[in-house]
């Protein structure tokens, strides 16, 4: 349930104001995963295979009498072996459920009863709704797993939204990372971030973040997702997290090597041997 929190904290943010797009496709990865556009060969060290979901809605939605539209889901996720898949489900499904078509099921149900009320009252057209799931293999030494979940869904309103949520395994030792877990000294890492932050976004060391960011009383915050990635490690603020939606959502990438005095011992020898992860 945790998962599906970060996602409700976005679309709560929002006012519930929905879910925009993404596409899946299907592709296999064994020992290694394919970049469809360079066929360029990627080494992995679990084995898996990614996998594609569709389903649609019965009712169907005309927006114009040139259009006709329906309500879909779709996803697109890996698929581990037996293992790992319950290890990583919560990272995929979200809320609790054990597979996709069940997801699915949710989605659709909330959609046909919407559909079906629509009618009864003759309310007009119906407007049709998406969910899009992308959930990519972030990071996969072996050691550790990060998963990128991507979200995206309209259900009615001026626009929908996208959420994404990132999530580290240690794959040993079959748990989920917390923050401490990666990093012995969160206070530090905060400061770090910070200095990054600012330089990213052009700010001096002394300048308010002001209005233009939506920092509790004027203070730097961590992002609630992470992430473990080949070149350090990943920040994400969401949609209208930290600044208004016209901007977007948000990346900070810290180099390893600015985390050296915080990172735990075990991420440390992961962030020692970036050079060998593929």
């Amino acid at each position: 349930m945790e998962k599906m929190q970060k996602v409700n904290k976005v679309v709560f943010g929002l006012c519930l104001i929905g879910l925009s797009s993404c596409i899946a496709c299907s592709s296999d990865n064994k020992s290694s995963a394919a970049k469809s556009s360079e066929n360029e060969q990627i080494l992995d060290t679990l084995t898996y295979k990614m996998q594609s979901f569709k389903e649609i809605s019965p009712y169907f939605a005309v927006p114009s009498e040139e259009q006709v539209d329906t309500t879909k889901f779709t996803a697109y996720y890996p698929v581990f072996d037996e293992e790992i898949n319950t290890l990583v489900k919560e990272s995929i499904y979200l809320d609790g459920e054990e597979n996709m078509v069940q997801v699915s099921e949710s989605f659709l149900t909330a959609f046909n009863e919407y559909a079906e009320d629509q009618i009864v009252a003759e309310s007009g057209p119906l407007h049709a709704w998406f969910r899009d799931i992308s959930c990519q293999v972030l990071l996969n030494t072996g050691k550790f797993l990060t998963l990128q979940n991507s979200i995206s869904e309209y259900t009615g309103g001026a626009h929908g939204i996208q959420v994404v949520v990132l999530s580290n395994y240690d794959v040993q030792e079959k748990k989920e990372l917390a923050l401490t877990d990666i990093v012995s000294d969160t206070v530090k890492l905060k400061s770090i971030a910070e200095k990054f932050f600012r330089e990213q976004e052009n700010l001096s060391e002394t300048e308010s973040f002001g209005k233009a960011y939506f920092f509790d009383n004027d203070n730097f915050a961590l992002a609630d997702n992470f992430g473990l990635t080949k070149e350090g490690l990943l920040l994400y603020y969401n949609v209208y997290e930290i600044k208004p939606y016209a901007d977007g959502p948000t990346s900070l990438l810290i180099p390893y090597a600015a985390l050296s005095e915080v990172l735990t011992e075990r991420v440390g020898l992961l962030a020692k041997n970036t050079s060998n992860i593929n």
